[in-house]
């Protein structure tokens, strides 16, 4: 898997939250920094039913620490960074992170091979997320991440290199996982679904001692389904232990282990019928049913484990100053084994016959080590009248993958796309080889940083910074069969980008914003003579307004973006050197568009969260032909809305009815615009039903996917195979809390 995500171009590099009251927020006018508190905001819904009218704030959040890494008020940001609160992944029972992001504007679910896939945020694509402030930079593919243990989800727009260092400059996900809490509390749900899904999860949290100085969390989860796709099925086991010791009110430190293991089906999706010598009319998704398998029945992604350990160290000098440090080690070992399949010529195929090319890829050992740490220090402090909020900080990361790929296509039997074989072993397959490497990648990189949020007179507020990067990249790369090279290159880049926004608060309720930043992303790769490719650059100008309505229970974001990466890789002029697959750092994209993002309560019975996303798309220089083609994988316009009722009627205490609908516009497929997989809008439906029993709560919970049973495809960016969305699903649980 490994080499077919680079041979596809896709970038393998970079890529906490405080409840305040709406009367505070009403009267906020600098931005702060809660230094004595927990920063990863790791609190529980407030006391009642879940969702219930007694938390108005379940479905607004009005503190964000992902954008400047301090914690401020949104509406004091000159940037859109959106959330997706924990009472959201509940309603809509978001199992995974992939299932919440479809609430944001301009971020849309990449899945590869049917795994976790990346996140195409404005129009550019990453597989690096952020979880409570560590970097999650995968070179081989993801299982889906589990929500077991999640608490929000953040989505920081536009170049986000300042702060988080390599990283596409669409904008960074990040993950907020819960914290351990000084009240008891205990959770025990379970799920069953659709194609046999089945998934118990279990939460606990207190104190260990009676001072409340030692705290501790468990969340742990279980799973099993099979897929809608013929002979395709997974499990895991997933526990994420905590420990939080506060010796002092000023200190606290917390030590977090999370551990994975299990399989995840590799799904080769459906093919295309795609070739550049017919009529674009002709290149469309293969018309099969969606269940269809042209893989085999055992290909998966073979977790033995997804070991990761760490840190968090807080410590508040005084009321103002604070230091933070952190360290993450991720060791991972996930062999691959799937078959891949290839596009049928559709000028050759009839329902008589249609020939679909495989070929088996294994990939073992596969092996990867991460290792991040960063040091921030942070505080507010007053010079000539002006308050600031000023963070100084430093990060590192170091990964090694170790991956054998062994290819086998000459014993991989052909399928009919029409009249397929059911999907067989791939045993008999990988016991012969074709070709095989060895591949070792290295990536290092540190970078410094500086920040400062100024409250300047008239209600303005500045935020200025900058970072400086160093990255290192090397691959050592021996075949094996046939035995004829070594290659070994290395890649060294450095830079110093800034930042700067400008935010104005006429009215409690009104900001208005701009901001410039650059973006300093992924090397190129290198050139013919082995010498590196320029990293790639982005700058981006942003604008918008953000309200705050009804006392601060429901927020809106409008923005207007114009995004321009450069040093993008594209074909060499020189056909043998294309042909090779050396590539120049040339072409650059553009994507600009608007942003409308509304979230929170709008009466005592309704919540809601809604998005809408317009973009213009174009590849500005490309040596292939695709200057002004629109880039890959970007729909034109996007929106969501998904809303829950709760009536007040005392007979119907604990009842809520949710609805809403995903809509995407269509997607080219690739840079020369081939052909574009259509739009969709899916349906979804909700209804709970909560109640106390003998001190407990009690809840019961129905959600339809795919109400209306569209078909529709969800990932794009090669013409190999498509993965097609779920057909209507079902997922019922009972949660029992005390």
């Amino acid at each position: 898997m490994l080499s077919s995500m680079l041979s596809r171009g896709v970038s393998a590099s970079a890529l906490t939250l405080a409840l305040v009251s709406a009367s505070a927020l009403a009267q906020e006018s600098l931005p702060t920094i809660d230094v004595g508190a927990d920063s990863s905001n790791g609190r529980q819904p407030a006391a009642g039913l879940p969702g219930g009218a007694s938390d108005p704030a379940a479905y607004h959040k009005p503190n964000s620490t992902t954008a400047t890494k301090t914690d401020t008020p949104i509406k004091l940001i000159p940037t859109s960074v959106q959330i997706v609160p924990h009472q959201v992944l509940l309603d809509q029972q978001a199992v995974v992170i992939d299932d919440a992001i479809k609430n944001v504007s301009g971020v849309f679910s990449s899945p590869y091979v049917g795994l976790q896939g990346g996140w195409n945020i404005r129009g550019f694509l990453d597989y690096a997320y952020y979880l409570d402030g560590v970097r999650v930079n995968p070179f081989t593919a993801l299982p889906p991440r589990e929500t077991v243990d999640v608490q929000q989800i953040e989505i920081l727009k536009g170049p986000a290199s300042i702060l988080y260092g390599r990283i596409q400059p669409g904008g960074l996900v990040e993950v907020t996982t819960k914290q351990p809490q000084a009240e008891p509390h205990y959770e025990l749900q379970q799920l069953f679904g659709s194609y046999g899904r089945y998934r118990t999860t279990l939460s606990m949290t207190g104190p260990l001692d009676a001072e409340k100085n030692l705290l501790y969390r468990l969340d742990a989860s279980y799973e099993s389904a099979d897929a809608f796709r013929e002979g395709l099925h997974g499990n895991h086991v997933f526990v994420a232990p905590k420990l939080k010791w506060s010796p002092t009110q000023d200190t606290s430190a917390t030590f977090y282990l999370q551990y994975y293991s299990g399989r995840d089906p590799i799904d080769g999706g459906i093919p295309g019928l795609y070739s550049k010598l017919v009529p674009k009319s002709f290149n469309v998704v293969a018309p099969v049913p969606i269940s269809r398998n042209f893989g085999s029945r055992d290909a998966a992604l073979l977790t033995r484990y997804d070991l990761r350990l760490g840190y968090r160290f807080e410590h508040s000098f005084d009321a103002n100053w604070k230091l933070t440090h952190r360290f993450d080690m991720n060791i991972r070992d996930v062999p691959e084994k799937w078959v891949d399949v290839y596009n049928p010529n559709p000028a050759g195929c009839s329902l008589a016959g249609c020939r679909v090319d495989r070929d088996a890829l294994s990939i073992t050992p596969n092996t990867e080590q991460n290792y991040f740490t960063s040091l921030d220090v942070n505080g507010h402090f007053d010079t000539f009248g002006l308050s600031h909020t000023l963070l100084v900080g430093a990060d590192g990361y170091h990964t090694k993958n170790d991956a054998t790929l062994t290819f086998n296509w000459s014993n991989v039997s052909p399928s009919d796309l029409f009249n397929p074989a059911s999907p067989g072993d791939l045993l008999p397959y990988t016991a012969a080889v074709d070709s095989s490497f060895r591949q070792v990648i290295r990536e290092s990189w540190y970078g410094v940083y500086l920040q400062d949020q100024i409250a300047l007179p008239y209600d303005f507020h500045l935020l200025a910074g900058f970072r400086y990067d160093s990255a290192h990249n090397s691959t050592d790369r021996t075949n094996r069969v046939p035995v004829f090279s070594t290659k070994y290159t290395v890649v060294d880049a450095d830079a110093v980008k800034p930042r700067v926004g400008l935010l104005w608060q006429p009215l409690p309720q009104l900001s208005l914003y701009g901001n410039y930043v650059e973006g300093f992303g992924a090397s190129s790769g290198v050139n013919a003579d082995n010498s590196a490719l320029p990293p790639e650059e982005a700058r981006q100008w942003e604008g918008g307004v953000k309200l705050d309505l009804f006392d601060s229970r429901l927020s809106a974001t409008a923005s207007w973006f114009d995004i321009l990466k450069t040093n993008v890789r594209t074909p060499s002029p020189d056909p043998a050197l294309n042909a090779a697959g050396f590539k120049i750092s040339t072409g650059a994209v553009r994507n600009s568009g608007v942003e409308l993002d509304v979230q929170g309560q709008v009466t005592d019975e309704i919540k809601l969260i809604g998005s809408y996303t317009h973009i213009d798309s174009q590849i500005v220089s490309d040596n292939s032909g695709a200057q002004g083609n629109r880039w890959w994988g970007v729909p034109r316009d996007a929106g969501s809305l998904w809303a829950v009722y709760e009536p007040q009627l005392a007979l119907l205490r604990g009842v809520a009815f949710g609805a809403g609908f995903v809509s995407r516009g269509s997607v080219e497929v690739d840079r020369a615009n081939s052909f574009s997989i259509p739009g969709y809008t899916v349906v979804d439906l909700m209804a709970r039903y909560g109640f106390d029993y003998l001190g407990k709560k009690v809840t019961f919970q129905l959600n339809v996917g795919n109400l209306l049973g569209q078909t529709y495809y969800i990932s794009s960016g090669w013409t190999g195979g498509f993965i097609p969305g779920a057909p209507r699903t079902f997922k019922g649980s009972v949660k029992v809390e005390f």
